[in-house]
């Protein structure tokens, strides 16, 4: 089993991990760095929001810290 070294990752990896560039003969990454540039290239979804969640965390910012006003480090000794 003949094996090639990726370009992308420098990992030792047998050819069928590479995909085929027509008369070249093998592409010099493998599939698995082409598929994280193409991850990497699509944008994420939007996120839905949540009523129940937006209202969570409006109760939890306000129990542990209440938002003050006032500018804490104009007090800084």
């Amino acid at each position: 089993m003949s094996r090639k070294t990726c370009t992308g990752c420098c990992r030792c990896l047998p050819l069928e991990s590479f995909p085929n560039a027509g008369k070249r003969g093998k592409e010099p990454t493998c599939f698995m760095c082409t598929n994280d540039a193409r991850r990497l290239r699509t944008p994420l979804p939007a996120i839905k929001r949540d009523p129940v969640q937006v209202q969570i965390n409006n109760a939890a910012s306000l129990w542990f810290y209440p938002a003050q006003p006032t500018n804490l480090l104009r007090y800084a000794p």
